[in-house]
């Protein structure tokens, strides 16, 4: 036998046919016990108020959700989509079925989430093997995070689910039908950039892939396949496209949200972190900081702007900052790479300490991120021999770590990277163990030693603890949103004494304070936050509603505050 047979050989994982019968088609037992663990996770939390209640960015979906229920399908009070459409859409849909309750949403959501495990079982299978499959089933039916997001309205449970299906579709292309998989997966990928656009990042890699593996069917073949797919991939986004043209004409056709290059800047600027810290001139939360954005480009620019001429406006400035300032634009870029792969959940749209406690069962904790970005990282690494016609799952993988770094760094947005990432941690394990009992003790050693760095990598300390007043502040926030108006006026004097220059607290405090009738206290609470106010013009309608209410001048019935549109505490604060 010729060496390089030998070495083939060699590096080939041990064939399916070792497992017992019942093994090799496990998809179902998968389901079954991924949604059993959903179900449990349920049950436990059932009586939990955090459990049942929308939080920030949920909060805002639900709204839109009530307002398309109200509006019809234009809902054009809500302008062109700055965050994405998708799921307000699903919520409405769902709601005339079902009403406006959250147990349906969440039901689904976990009952489609369970899909997931025997959709990275056959990719890992298709790319490597039926046990590197069986593994990955079975890390995907204990991650966590998924299980997190399937109980939260945010939609982020349907990105994975597609964008895994996606991957099921493309592994299994050209094997039969590849015309109609190709189409399908090309569906699949729309649909996931309904809900969040970046997912289109993935369609070049997808034709790279689909050309790879049906060239030998013809090359007409090939090409035919391409073209249905990014048919697929623009039909779930046409509607949406439709509906932001009638709503705005100068919105052109382009992606389903306008709000590109406002989030490029949010990640690529002087005063940027790599989390999610906003510019200055923005208000904390996503209500506010899009309308801030606009009046800031218009300010700049002199004129009126459309979306998507503040989107571009954003672009430039971006390119021009890494053009003026490469060293600190590309030192960025490194922090947010090592961010991706940091085993804390970035701060988001939660409380650390809510994330860490709904990914667990009771007091059992289930596979989170930190387990597996190292170990998918050692897969990713310790499968290059592999990469010939298996290269996939490591296209996607850098594709969406290419994504995060190039804006900021969230738990929601690298969380669909498991999809790919499950399936190469599972490959590793398998792999180390096919060497251990072969006895191949320097290639296992070697192996070992690889995954020292993916850890220590993930283990660097770059995220910080929870933001006090930060904190507090979202958490008046959703009281204020649950009509719980004293304990949110006890939250912002919290943020308060922790911050006392943190101008939306004093805002909102001052606010609810009118509410209850409490006239003085919060007219002071308003002077405190005009004078904290960086914004000229905010803090003369602020000083001027302060006035008003101590009877001075007439108060500028047009002054609203920021509560319903918070961030979460970030740990680093605007």
């Amino acid at each position: 036998m010729s060496r390089k047979k030998r070495r083939e050989q060699s590096q080939e994982p041990s064939p399916a046919a070792e497992l017992p019968a019942w093994l090799k088609r496990p998809e179902l037992g998968l389901f079954l016990l991924a949604l059993a663990l959903r179900l449990l996770h349920l049950w436990l939390y059932r009586g939990d108020f955090w459990a049942w209640t929308p939080l920030l960015d949920d909060n805002i979906f639900v709204s839109w959700r009530d307002l398309i229920a109200r509006e019809g399908f234009l809902a054009r009070s809500l302008g062109v989509f700055n965050l994405n459409p998708g799921y307000p859409y699903f919520l409405a849909a769902l709601g005339r079925l079902f009403g406006h309750g959250l147990l349906a949403p969440v039901l689904l959501q976990h009952l489609l989430g369970a899909l997931v495990p025997p959709l990275l079982y056959r990719v890992g299978r298709e790319l490597f093997d039926e046990r590197v499959g069986l593994v990955a089933g079975l890390l995907a039916a204990l991650y966590g995070p998924a299980v997190f997001y399937e109980s939260r309205l945010l939609g982020e449970s349907f990105i994975y689910l597609l964008n895994a299906g996606f991957l099921f579709l493309l592994c299994r292309g050209a094997a039969e039908a590849p015309e109609f998989r190709s189409t399908l997966a090309g569906i699949l990928l729309g649909l996931s950039a309904v809900f969040r656009p970046t997912a289109l990042a993935l369609a070049p890699l997808a034709a790279l892939w689909i050309l790879s593996t049906t060239r030998v069917r013809g090359s007409a073949r090939s090409w035919l396949c391409v073209a249905l797919f990014a048919l697929g991939v623009w039909l779930p986004m046409l509607p949406v496209q439709l509906r932001n043209r009638a709503v705005d004409p100068a919105s052109g056709w382009g992606l389903t949200t306008a709000s590109g290059g406002v989030n490029l800047f949010l990640g690529n600027n002087p005063e940027a972190d790599g989390l999610n810290k906003a510019p200055s001139f923005v208000r904390y939360g996503p209500g506010q900081q899009y309308q801030d954005f606009k009046e800031e480009a218009e300010r700049r620019a002199g004129r009126t702007l459309s979306a998507r001429e503040v989107s571009a406006f954003w672009t430039g400035r971006v390119r021009e900052w890494f053009r003026v300032r490469p060293d600190l634009a590309w030192g960025l870029v490194l922090r947010k790479a090592e961010l991706f792969w940091n085993h804390r959940e970035p701060p988001d749209n939660f409380f650390p300490s809510l994330f860490e406690r709904f990914t667990k069962l009771g007091p059992v904790p289930l596979v989170g991120w930190g387990l597996v970005a190292p170990l998918g990282l050692w897969g990713l690494l310790a499968s290059v021999g592999w990469l010939s016609g298996r290269w996939l799952l490591h296209g996607y993988a850098l594709a969406y770590f290419g994504l995060v770094t190039g804006f900021y760094v969230l738990s929601r947005y690298r969380f669909p990277a498991a999809a790919a990432l499950i399936p190469l941690a599972a490959f590793g394990l398998v792999r180390l163990r096919d060497l251990c009992v072969q006895r191949r003790l320097a290639r296992a050693f070697g192996m070992t030693l690889l995954l020292v760095p993916c850890v220590l990598l993930s283990r660097l300390p770059l995220i910080g603890e929870e933001d006090a007043a930060s904190a507090h502040y979202s958490m008046g926030v959703i009281y204020a949103n649950q009509g719980w108006k004293e304990k949110a006026v006890e939250e912002y004097r919290a943020s308060l004494a922790a911050d006392p220059g943190f101008s939306s607290s004093w805002l909102n405090l001052g606010l609810l304070l009118h509410e209850l009738g409490r006239g003085p206290e919060a007219a002071a609470a308003l002077e405190s936050a005009a004078r904290t106010e960086t914004d000229p013009a905010r803090r003369a309608r602020i000083a001027s509603a302060a006035a008003g209410l101590r009877g001075r001048e007439p108060r500028d019935a047009g002054f609203t505050g920021d509560r319903g549109r918070a961030e979460a505490p970030s740990g680093k604060r605007p």
